[in-house]
């Protein structure tokens, strides 16, 4: 499946040489998780072989390396050779640190602890309501103990539970702004490293306050990459950054690519990618309001089509509303999140400030109402469909199939992919 995703990305580009040139980090990626699904296949059914089989990995690709200055090769003769040792490399990772973190970093609990009780404090002296302040505290910092778990139910069986959950949105709105203030400074070589300095200090003292979750931990190495690849004028390919978080990520902890927040996390991302400048362009717009509507309704449905067949996989559930309910509450909690950086940032005695704290207490009750009026709506009844593991393959060959459709315009991959969704639906009628 991996190596016909990369045939057909690669008739996007010039050659899959090209390819591999533009997009490094997404090569090895893929090439690690080949080396991953073999490793993992090995390490179940030959447990007891791991360090035999990962010494004799070894010993076989460095002697594959060695050999490659020495003979005249093809071109895709070294691109094989390449690929097997990227490949190699993983099986080797996987099987000898399958059962302990490869590195790990230390914590640094007393200085954040200090930092989000401060916080912490601030949130409930201003916001009274005991829900409103939980929810706040839920949506700025990430700390859920006090949110009402009838919200949570409503939010999650919404398909908006990531609003709570702190994720790249935050982190989107920091970096966003961090950079726009930083934009400011002379363009020098000095001030680009102290700008440098300032938004990735920000960005992760913010995550180790968020409790350095799974899912803030992703947005931060996503931004740090590609914030660091500006630095360096390096060119700017999202499928890189990904790629290249995905490869940190593993190689501190290989157990979480099961993780179901780090699944979601990336096809969300990756669709948004993909999908978004697509449909964005097929209905231009002057107005701008308008405008920012269709951009939005265009980001949900790119994320969207991407998670669907994870969560229906897992969860074998999801909202008739969900696109709804993205639609609306997302940029209503992206204006909440601002209000609360705003009451955070400022002083204790200014008085403008607990005032704001008594909008931001309506404003979540608010949006906590609407939120269970659509949850107790007969049209917000969850679906239920059961999806398996094929389907999702198929799913996934099907949505890269239209993609390559809508970007290039030829008739013969609407075929395949009315063909694949035909194939699909026969299989679920007559399983």
């Amino acid at each position: 499946m991996i190596i016909f995703f990369i045939s057909l990305l690669s008739r996007m580009e010039k050659s899959l040489s090209h390819w591999k040139a533009e997009h490094p980090l997404l090569f090895v990626s893929i090439s690690i998780c080949i080396g991953y699904l073999i490793a993992h296949y090995f390490g179940y059914h030959y447990p007891s072989l791991n360090y035999t089989i990962a010494f004799g990995i070894i010993g076989i690709s460095m002697g594959a390396l060695l050999c490659l200055p020495l003979f005249p090769l093809k071109k895709w003769h070294e691109g094989i050779i390449i690929l097997f040792i990227l490949v190699s490399w993983r099986c080797v990772i996987y099987l000898s640190t399958h059962e302990q973190n490869l590195m790990w970093l230390p914590y640094p609990n007393e200085i954040i602890s200090h930092i989000r009780i401060w916080m912490i404090q601030k949130i409930d002296r201003h916001i009274i309501d005991n829900e409103a302040s939980g929810f706040a505290k839920a949506l700025l910092l990430g700390v859920k103990s006090d949110v009402d778990k009838n919200i949570i139910k409503a939010y999650t069986q919404l398909g908006i539970i990531h609003i709570i959950a702190i994720s790249g949105m935050h982190l989107d709105i920091i970096f966003k702004n961090l950079v726009f203030i930083t934009g400011h400074f002379p363009r020098n070589l000095f001030w680009r490293i102290i700008e440098l300095a300032i938004v990735l200090i920000t960005v992760w003292i913010y995550t180790f306050i968020a409790f350095a979750s799974p899912s803030v931990i992703r947005a931060s190495i996503f931004f740090s990459l590609f914030f660091i690849g500006t630095f360096l004028n390096q060119p700017k390919y999202t499928l890189n950054c990904i790629a290249g978080g995905i490869l940190v990520i593993i190689f501190f902890d290989i157990r979480s690519i099961y993780h179901i927040g780090l699944q979601l996390s990336y096809a969300a991302v990756i669709g948004i990618h993909l999908f978004y400048p697509v449909f964005n362009k097929m209905l231009p717009m002057d107005n701008p309001i308008l405008n920012w509507m269709w951009r939005n309704l265009c980001i949900t449905l790119s994320a969207q089509l991407t998670t669907l067949p994870i969560l229906l996989y897992h969860f074998h559930q999801t909202s008739t509303l969900v696109i709804i309910s993205n639609f609306i509450m997302v940029p209503l909690s992206t204006l909440l999140l601002y209000a609360l950086i705003g009451l955070v940032i400022l002083p204790n005695p200014v008085s403008f400030s607990m005032h704001l704290g008594g909008l931001i207490q309506s404003y979540i009750n608010f949006l906590n109402r609407m939120v269970l009026n659509f949850h107790q709506n007969p049209i917000g009844t969850p679906l239920l469909i059961q999806m398996s593991g094929r389907m999702v393959v198929g799913y996934y060959f099907w949505l890269l199939l239209v993609y390559i459709w809508l970007y290039k315009r030829k008739a013969k991959y609407l075929f395949y992919s009315l063909f694949i969704i035909t194939l699909i639906s026969l299989i679920k009628l007559f399983p």
